[in-house]
């Protein structure tokens, strides 16, 4: 119990110091089991005896429930004669026809013996575990507590939610009551006192890894502890002095068999019930649960009354969620394997009788072993419903559906085509590289023309996606050799045609081909043909460098998209595109609108593949425009959608390590970039998503005091292949090498970053973004303060944060090197003011450092740093989440709110508690009444508003 809960442990110091004084007082000490009870009365206990007071203790058990005062006794008289004096009365008592009065002088003798300890100095009395407590030991407690309201007595009892007696609950609420009287409940610890117990129990601070297994706890510091040992064999202390499991989390083993065994308190129809609920995963439904048992709603909801008492499940609003997932895990591995999957199969038959949604259905089968012919039937009619909600699960168990199929049955082999189809989207869908090879087979087997025309489109598009352009190309030239019986499937295959020239590097030949697709698509009217034909032109138009003209074709396909629900695939596929052609030329208000209209598009359509293009091109789109906390949401919505995009990894450790290594934040930024997969960049997509990812290794380096390790990790950006010269933040990194190279004094290498930037310059001559970087590139290689001056009068129309403070930052130090110091200050305090608005401490330190050496001071140092505690320590993102916290939402009504995922809010929530040092999101809420109200309220940004 020494880790956490600082403030309840103070309140309980200065409670133990006003009973030496002479103030009584009552103390009652609520939590679940394991939450460390026990040891908070324990400290009280020392604290008292350090301070002189007579203390006793004793905990109730329930074998001792039944027998007369046996509680109080053994906490009053643990031995000696007073408990032979108080055990003569009570024989006597059970011996006589009417025991009353004895039983009453028994009591009256134990009150005046604590009365006569009072005289003689303060007592403290500790009864643990009372809700075991016997009826007279209860009564006798009230006395008790009667007393101690005008004598140095100070009360203490703890308690768990379950069993609940109403001599408990009545005793309780007059212990607790004030004057004289106070309650304590021991919250879950949260993730930093989780993280500060396991540094205790291991002699050493957790790793990433470790501190999100840990979560597996629920906050119980007992279960936690039972936890680490459990897994103390895959536990070893790194060479940075950091507790680290060596196996993935999803490899550690199954919890201890004997946790079920500490929920005997519950009754039998409440286990069986909760065992059931284990069955249905972390988080169900009482609708659900109600129809696996085929019981009605309200028997269940009278069942599940013990588990939400006793803390083992918590209602998120929409769902009842299991508090400690170990626990749930434990439940379900205590069935027989052969019993889960019979159960399972039930499940799922129950939930697709009653029309559930096919994602959970779908959870139960395959968790249910073999596919019954029921099962089958249900997937081939659900299968639609099922790859939009589910993707992954509905492939695996179509992979399983195809390969139990009986092929001699004629009746099966026309299911089996059924299911091939569908297995073919659902592969698409997935975006896997083994989706290619699925569709390559599922092509090769088909023999009907249509058929065959359709699986070779949706195997170029796989192929597409995976970056394999010359093999997608081959597909579709063998394809439009073989008869296409559907003019819009030829049609579609065309643009396929014109996408894999232009990506090969045949722009030119790609636009002319393009000229004949778009206007046949015109003839034919089809609004996904229409959509298909301009995404084609405006691919081939970017590929030539003319961004505005391609810009017109994409509106154009947008405008055939709207017609028709068939094309809103290619709508959320060409409003990427707007959103990133208009973020090349610094235009952010269409950026966002194209953002907003693809972001509702995909959630309506449940598009999760379009989803995670959506929410990551917002995320990048969030960073350059300063929004970092809203950049970071982004990722995390983004890493949680069902999704196996092999660039996501690049995107979603390389944005959430950048913008850690700028915060300064290097243990962070380090974990988020170790996390990438070894293949990380072998995906051509990969490979131009990956400049966040060298940017910040670079960042690392530097920040390290290895500025030409620095250069090492960007000297990829130097390559003129067509994948790296279309990586987005190419310009940046030459710019970034320039300035780092200059520092090591290797100048060859700066000079090829110049040469390399103006090629790319010239080739992107359109957009603004290349300019500006060669502009810097140029004015750090010359030291030229009027080319960076240049430079930073676009960074300024730009609107980005952190390349203005770098253009502030250069010009400081060109003007210092020309001995122009004032105005070397002047420019540095800009960068710092931009730095700083950022949070970019990292950048702060840099170009103090930069500008010191050659003799630039900012004097003291600025104000406006983030305190550590209180309001104003929250970030942006946090004081939103703060503000509805204060309104009573729940977390699900805020993820809604402000577009973020439950896990973010999650986070949010439990930095906010420890930034503003209270426990509760009831204190939250008094903390942003008062600060309304105080004299010093600042406002804060509107509640609901979105990121």
């Amino acid at each position: 119990m020494r880790v956490g809960r600082e403030r309840q442990r103070d309140g309980l110091r200065d409670w133990v110091r006003g009973g030496a004084r002479g103030s009584g007082g009552r103390l009652l000490v609520e939590g679940e089991p394991g939450a460390g009870r026990t040891a908070y009365v324990g400290e009280a206990l020392a604290e008292a005896a350090a301070l002189g007071f007579r203390v006793r203790s004793a905990a109730a058990e329930p074998f001792t429930a039944e027998l007369p005062l046996r509680a109080a006794l053994d906490c009053l008289h643990p031995g000696g004669s007073g408990r032979a004096a108080v055990i003569a009365l009570l024989r006597e008592a059970g011996e006589a026809e009417q025991p009353g009065g004895a039983w009453l002088a028994a009591a009256d003798l134990l009150v005046a013996g604590v009365g006569e300890w009072c005289a003689r100095g303060p007592v403290l009395l500790v009864l643990d575990d009372l809700h075991w407590a016997d009826p007279a030991s209860l009564l006798l407690w009230r006395r008790l507590g009667r007393l101690a309201d005008r004598l140095p007595l100070l009360l203490a009892a703890t308690r768990r939610p379950l069993p609940r007696r109403p001599e408990v609950e009545e005793l309780c609420a007059g212990l607790g009551a004030a004057p004289g009287g106070r309650t304590v409940r021991l919250e879950p610890l949260t993730g930093p006192e989780s993280a500060e117990l396991l540094r205790d129990v291991l002699g050493a601070p957790p790793g990433p890894r470790l501190r999100r297994a840990a979560a597996q706890a629920g906050g119980n510091p007992a279960l936690l502890r039972e936890l680490a040992a459990h897994w103390s064999g895959l536990i070893e202390i790194t060479g940075d002095a950091v507790a680290e499991l060596v196996v993935p989390e999803a490899e550690l083993p199954e919890p201890p068999g004997s946790l079920p065994r500490s929920l005997g308190y519950l009754s039998r129809s409440a286990y069986t019930t909760l065992r059931h609920a284990a069955l249905l995963g972390p988080a169900f439904t009482p609708r659900e649960l109600a129809l696996v048992r085929a019981r009605p709603a309200r028997e269940v909801l009278a069942e599940l009354e013990e588990p939400l008492l006793a803390g083992l499940l918590e209602d998120t609003g929409e769902q009842l969620r299991f508090r400690h997932p170990a626990l749930r895990r434990a439940l379900y591995a205590e069935l027989p394997r052969a019993a889960r999957s019979a159960l399972h199969q039930e499940a799922a038959a129950a939930l697709a009788g009653a029309g559930h949604d096919p994602a959970r259905t779908a959870e139960q089968l395959l968790a249910g072993g073999a596919l019954d012919r029921r099962a089958v039937q249900w997937l081939a009619d659900s299968a639609s419903a099922l790859i939009a909600a589910a993707p992954e699960a509905a492939a695996e168990l179509l992979e399983r559906a195809v390969g139990q199929a009986d092929r001699a049955d004629r009746e099966a082999l026309e299911a089996l085509e059924t299911l091939e189809g569908s297995l073919a989207d659902a592969a698409l869908m997935l975006r896997r590289p083994e989706s290619a090879e699925l569709l390559a087979t599922l092509h090769e087997r088909a023999a009907d023309p249509g058929a065959r025309a359709a699986l070779a489109f949706k195997l170029v598009s796989a192929l597409m996606i995976l970056g394999d352009m010359g093999r997608a190309l081959a597909v579709t030239e063998d394809a439009l050799a073989e008869p296409v019986p559907s003019p819009v499937l030829r049609l579609r295959l065309e643009a396929c045609r014109v996408l894999s020239l232009a990506e090969l590097g045949s722009a030119a030949r790609a636009r002319a081909l393009a000229v004949p697709v778009v206007a046949e698509a015109a003839r034919l009217g089809d609004p996904l043909c229409g959509a298909e034909a301009h995404h084609a032109m405006a691919f081939a138009l970017f590929h030539l460098g003319r961004g505005r003209e391609s810009l017109r074709h994409v509106a154009e396909g947008i405008a055939c998209a709207r017609r028709g629900p068939e094309a809103n695939d290619m709508r959320l596929l060409l409003l990427a595109n707007q959103a990133e052609g208009h973020e090349r030329f610094d235009e952010p208000e269409p950026v966002a609108a194209a953002l907003r209209e693809a972001r509702e598009l995909a959630l309506a359509t449940r598009s999760t593949g379009r989803l995670v293009v959506t929410e990551a091109l917002r995320a990048a789109f969030d960073y350059r425009r300063g929004d970092w906390d809203a950049a970071l949401a982004g990722v995390d919505r983004a890493d949680g959608l069902p999704v196996s995009d092999g660039w996501l990894p690049v995107v979603v450790h390389g944005l959430r390590a950048l913008v850690r290594g700028h915060r300064d934040e290097r243990e962070a930024a380090r974990a988020e970039l170790a996390r990438l997969p070894p293949a990380a960049f072998e995906a051509p997509a990969a490979r131009r998503y990956s400049g966040h990812v060298l940017l910040a290794r670079a960042l690392l380096a530097e920040r390290a005091g290895r500025p030409a390790d620095a250069v090492r990790e960007l000297l990829p950006a130097l390559a003129d292949g067509p994948d790296e010269a279309r990586a987005y933040e190419r310009p940046w990194m030459l710019s970034e090498i320039v300035r780092l190279a200059l520092e090591c004094g290797d100048t060859a290498t700066a000079r090829a970053a110049v040469a390399a930037c103006g090629r790319t310059a010239a080739a992107l001559a359109e957009y603004p973004g290349p300019a500006l970087a060669l502009l810097r590139c140029e004015g750090l290689f010359a030291q030229d303060p009027q080319l960076l001056e240049r430079a930073l009068e676009r960074a300024r129309r730009g609107g980005r944060p952190l390349v203005l403070g770098h253009a502030w930052e250069d010009l400081a130090v060109a003007r210092a090197w020309h001995g122009d110091l004032a105005a070397a200050r002047s420019a540095l305090a800009q960068a710092v003011a931009a730095y700083e608005d950022l949070g970019a401490r990292w950048d702060v330190a840099r170009a103090d450092a930069r500008l010191r050496s050659l003799g630039v001071r900012r004097g003291s140092r600025s104000a406006r740093r983030r305190a550590a505690n209180g309001w104003e320590a929250l970030t942006p993102a946090e004081l939103k989440v703060a503000l509805l916290v204060a309104q009573g939402r729940s977390n699900p009504e805020i993820a809604s709110a402000l577009f973020l995922s439950a896990r973010t809010v999650q986070t949010h929530v439990s930095h906010i508690l420890a930034k503003l040092q209270v426990r509760s999101r009831a204190a939250v809420a008094a903390q942003a009444a008062t600060r309304r109200s105080g004299p010093e309220a600042a406002p804060g940004p509107a509640p609901g508003t979105g990121p």
